[in-house]
């Protein structure tokens, strides 16, 4: 019995993903992204669950897998985008119907679902992505995203950048880059392996207490600020 039973908890903590990511999608429409960032979190603690579940109770299973993946699509692809699709209903009405990349104005952010259902089926067969990332994890995209909007309405300077035309299709087109990219970026299991742990984790250390720094003094746009320096640090990372 016991058996059957923990062979399902991981995917009951990867349903609460998705269901979480459902709820953030009904307050992005009603423009209400703070409790977006709330049930997007709540997305995040059940995906990091879900696969902490798995490892502990050795309950892997080819639809924990997949169901995994078509939860983080809507939560961390779907969500995301649509909560940037929102400010341009913010922007000059004229601007909406002009065409970027043969795509709608108003519709360009849903590039940002496309490379995160990428990012995410690369993954499901990529073997080299067991003990790090090629490209930027769809939660990272996610939280980036999520944390430039609440921080907008924090500070003045963000707002005057990120509510205008050009920088949301340059957010779009960094971040879509970013996903399927070929950079390696750490994930942040640490390593309790015989020997040195805290040289072995350094990268993951500094990275931790950064953000952890980053968070208390700026807030939501401390959370930007951390996936920014996670992508920097695996750069280096790569290349020392």
């Amino acid at each position: 019995m016991w058996t059957m039973t923990k062979k399902i908890i991981p995917n009951i903590l990867t349903s609460l993903n998705l269901l979480s990511g459902c709820l953030a999608l009904v307050f992005v429409f009603k423009d209400d992204f703070e409790t977006v960032a709330y049930f997007l979190f709540f997305s995040v603690f059940f995906d990091f669950c879900d696969g902490l579940s798995a490892r502990v109770l050795k309950a892997y299973s080819a639809l924990g897998v997949q169901l995994d993946s078509l939860a983080d699509m809507v939560s961390f692809g779907v969500v995301p985008a649509a909560m940037l699709h929102r400010l341009f209903t913010k922007l000059d009405p004229d601007m909406l119907s002009i065409p970027i990349f043969g795509i709608p104005f108003y519709g360009f952010p849903f590039i940002i679902a496309v490379f995160s259902a990428l990012r995410l089926a690369k993954f499901n067969i990529d073997e080299r992505q067991h003990n790090s990332f090629l490209g930027l994890p769809t939660p990272a995209n996610a939280i980036f995203i999520v944390s430039a909007v609440l921080a907008a309405n924090e500070y003045k300077f963000i707002h005057d950048i990120l509510y205008f035309d050009i920088s949301i299709i340059l957010i779009c087109i960094v971040m879509s880059i970013l996903l399927v990219c070929e950079i390696p970026m750490f994930a942040l299991k640490i390593n309790f392996d015989e020997g040195n742990i805290i040289k072995k984790n350094i990268i993951k250390i500094i990275f931790l207490a950064t953000a952890i720094i980053l968070i208390i003094i700026f807030g939501f746009a401390g959370l930007g600020l951390s996936v920014i320096l996670y992508v920097l640090l695996s750069i280096i990372k790569l290349l020392f």
